[in-house]
């Protein structure tokens, strides 16, 4: 293991040093990390993401002293619970990264407030280390047996929370799917929804929990673990949410389990510090942490099955027999200090890693059976009188189980990296083969992939081929469903390779793409097998020379198929403008990118030479001609050196052989190519605003990082020479608009750069279609208010 970064927080001490175990931190699917401080007799929840960690923005400031943190499953929802018995749920307006809602509040009136889970959805993906290699992804990763905690009519999940108070009172409500009107519009004075909280009592006398763990079971319930003041066992439940006759109210269903007993010597010397339940290949596991006055134990039980035979005066048969369970120990470590935390990976696998942080600065990694694996000592801060004495406190690991994630008593986050040889065993002979599985992992789930890619890896080249090459061999309709997710990743891959601009362009082109042929709509639905974009794709893949020219296609289509309002496509004139000065960028640029490629073999993503983005041009410009026929408004502008040259005629033409042969254009083609520039002005690509990532840099092996909160380090800001020279200027880069010099009203994403303006408002449905789709950034970034 290895430390990436340290962020430093100078405040951490200005006004009194932190409180001891006072603070907390979850890891989204998103990977945001969000986090709590108290200090000056007031919590603090903020978050920030693991690509820029020293950009934290404030979620909410509370003299209550917040007890829980915990994110959904899609990590859109941030459940805030605090120690009166109050539970805050924030979702992000607009998604944006540091403009958060306070959308839903529930109350435990007198409670405090030590577990939350949010109702599980039943969509849970298993990854299996042995078939990692696998080519086909329904063979490499298997949807697991996995329920959903409550359903809607129709066996849809519901979303929801579980709690758990320090008094044994359990508390289960549902969360509308609908959001009042006020909050969607952006309200300021909108109030949060107030949520029925349905209770039940846990045990039949409620007593004072001391330390407790809640986690999903694949039935669909949720298991309960708990210790209870000087008790001498650990209580373990099974709790099932069901709605009630009336269909509106909820019910909890608590059943009791097989407790695990301590032994009567032990009693004195052992006190339990720590629980941790985890459901891993069909069994249930307990880890469980005592305390004693040099060290802690660590122990690990198993629930197993018994099976014991009936007396023959009972029997009705000779095979019948008793099932009952018993938790077992199944491994005993000793470790020389006392464990600040305990955290599991959270990657549905056939592995399992345990990382305990200790006090006295180090982490061990162990895995099942309690086998140490590999440890880290974290650096020690040099003493200081007027600073407090810094003590490692919290941690968490990302889903994909390469950072880990831990804080101290003063604030300052450090990130880990996780030992990878325990998932792979040929991990040195081919380190390649885990990260490629781990990113297509992530395309097939949608979580985020940052903590994969922030990591030193070597030959990016190679794997990035090696993943689009295993993506071209899926199925037609695999790649249709997961095509944007596969383009997300693959533009984060070439943003560290610094060639990210020509797969921006692919993926607004492919969303661009979308937009154009859900307006198209069939004539007669009964005289058509397929739609007119299927019937489009079709004739243009066909070799006859007569195709090479747009109008003579037009002449095998059907005009009334691609019939749109001409208010429609006035409204969408900004995004065929894009299209067509796409077109005319890389038909300029092909010769001298013919160039490049005959010195320099080693060349990253080039879009003139994907035959995908080539047709999807294709396709655009003979739908941009016949609705140029319907509306000539929407019609690409072009600043001519000759009246009446056609333009677009020209481009489709030239795109067409180019289609024809992509690797070798023929040197007809790229002289025609360089006398385009003569005929019409090309204009100048617009690239994105850089923004300061450290998984740009991830590569540069300068590890350890040293981070200042608020603090943008200046060793990793990237500066564009345009964007000294044409600063003045801003463009909305959703809308193909330019803005101005003076926009008040717009959001940046924080991971490429990507500019849209919040407060455009669009009058034709297909513009707000068009709009909807950009809820989050393409590459699967936040937005960012600026």
């Amino acid at each position: 293991m290895t430390i990436l970064y340290k962020v430093q927080n100078p405040g951490g001490n200005k006004d009194g040093y932190f409180l001891q175990n006072c603070v907390l931190c979850r890891i989204s699917v998103k990977n945001l990390v969000a986090y709590c401080v108290h200090q000056a007799l007031q919590s603090t929840v903020s978050v920030c993401d693991i690509v820029s960690p020293w950009q934290s923005f404030k979620i909410t400031t509370s003299k209550n002293l917040v007890s829980v943190l915990e994110w959904n499953q899609t990590g859109e929802m941030l459940l805030v619970g605090y120690k009166n018995g109050i539970c805050e749920i924030w979702i992000t307006r607009r998604h944006d990264i540091n403009n958060w809602k306070l959308a839903y509040k529930a109350n435990l009136a007198c409670e405090e407030i030590i577990q939350a889970k949010f109702f599980h959805n039943g969509k849970q993906m298993f990854f299996n280390t042995h078939k990692k290699d696998l080519q086909a992804y329904s063979d490499k990763f298997e949807r697991s047996d996995f329920r959903p905690s409550l359903t809607h009519f129709g066996s849809t999940p519901m979303e929801g929370c579980f709690v758990l108070s320090s008094s044994g009172l359990m508390g289960a409500f549902a969360i509308p799917q609908l959001l009042p009107p006020m909050f969607d519009v952006g309200g300021i004075n909108s109030q949060p929804v107030e949520l029925n909280v349905h209770t039940y009592s846990l045990e039949l006398s409620r007593s004072y929990i001391t330390h407790s763990c809640v986690d999903y079971n694949p039935s669909g319930t949720f298991s309960v673990v708990v210790n209870s003041w000087n008790e001498p066992l650990i209580n373990c439940y099974k709790v099932a949410v069901e709605k009630e006759k009336d269909q509106e109210s909820l019910a909890l269903k608590c059943g009791s389990m097989t407790s695990v007993f301590f032994q009567k010597d032990e009693l004195e010397s052992k006190q339990v510090s720590h629980i941790r339940w985890r459901f891993i290949n069909g069994d249930e596991m307990l880890f469980v942490v005592y305390d004693y006055m040099e060290g802690s134990f660590l122990e690990q039980w198993i629930l197993t099955k018994k099976h014991q035979a009936v007396h023959k005066l009972l029997q009705k048969n000779k095979t019948d027999f008793v099932q009952w369970e018993q938790w077992e120990l199944s491994a005993k470590l000793s470790l020389t200090s006392k464990v600040c935390d305990i955290c599991l990976t959270k990657l549905p696998s056939d592995t399992l890693l345990i990382f305990a942080t200790l006090k006295d600065y180090s982490v061990q990694v162990l895995e099942m059976g309690l086998k140490k694996q590999a440890a880290l000592v974290v650096e020690r801060m040099p003493e200081d009188h007027q600073r407090a004495q810094c003590k490692l406190l919290v941690s968490d690991i990302t889903f994909l189980n390469q950072l880990l994630i831990i804080f101290d008593n003063l604030g300052q986050m450090y990130a880990m990296q996780v030992p990878n040889h325990h998932y792979d065993k040929n991990y040195k002979m081919n380190p390649l083969s885990l990260p490629a599985a781990l990113l297509e992992y992530s395309i097939v789930t949608g979580i985020d992939a940052s903590d994969v890619l922030m990591l030193n890896l070597p030959n990016l080249e190679v794997l990035a081929e090696k993943i689009t090459e295993n993506f071209t061999r899926q199925h037609n309709f695999t790649r249709q469903y997961y095509y944007s997710s596969f383009l997300s990743l693959k533009s984060n891959l070439c943003r560290i390779q610094t060639k990210q601009q020509d797969f921006d362009d692919l993926i607004t082109l492919h969303s661009i793409s979308i937009a154009f042929k859900s307006l198209l709509r069939p004539s007669d639905l009964s005289s058509q097998d397929k739609g007119p974009a299927e019937n489009l794709s079709m004739i243009l893949s066909d070799s006859n020379p007569q195709y090479n020219d747009v109008d003579k296609v037009l002449y095998v289509l059907d005009a009334k198929d691609f019939t749109v309002e001409p208010i429609t496509l006035q409204s969408l004139q900004q995004l065929i403008q894009w299209v067509a000065d796409l077109a005319l960028s890389i038909l300029n640029k092909l010769p001298e990118d013919i160039m490049k490629a005959k010195f320099n073999k080693k060349h990253g993503y080039d879009i003139s030479r994907d035959m995908i983005a080539i047709s999807s041009i294709r396709e655009l410009l003979v739908m941009i001609r016949i609705w140029g026929l319907l509306n000539p408004l929407c019609l690409p502008i072009y600043k001519k050196s000759v009246e009446n040259f056609d333009v677009l005629p020209v481009l489709f033409r030239l795109l067409t052989r180019l289609y024809q042969n992509p690797n070798e254009p023929d040197d007809v083609l790229l002289d025609d190519c360089s006398v385009l520039s003569t005929q019409v002005l090309i204009p100048s690509r617009h690239t994105n605003t850089p923004t300061t990532l450290l998984n740009n840099h991830a590569t540069a092996k300068l590890f350890p990082f040293v981070f200042q909160t608020s603090v943008e380090p200046l060793a990793l800001q990237d500066l564009h020479y345009d964007e000294v020279v044409f600063s003045h200027s801003c463009r909305d880069d959703v809308s193909n608009l330019h803005l101005g010099s003076k926009v008040k009203t717009i959001r940046k994403c924080v991971r490429c750069g990507f500019i849209n303006n919040i407060n455009k408002t669009a009058k034709t449905s297909a513009l707000k279609a068009w709009c909807q789709r950009w809820q989050y950034c393409h590459c699967g970034g936040f937005w960012l208010t600026v």
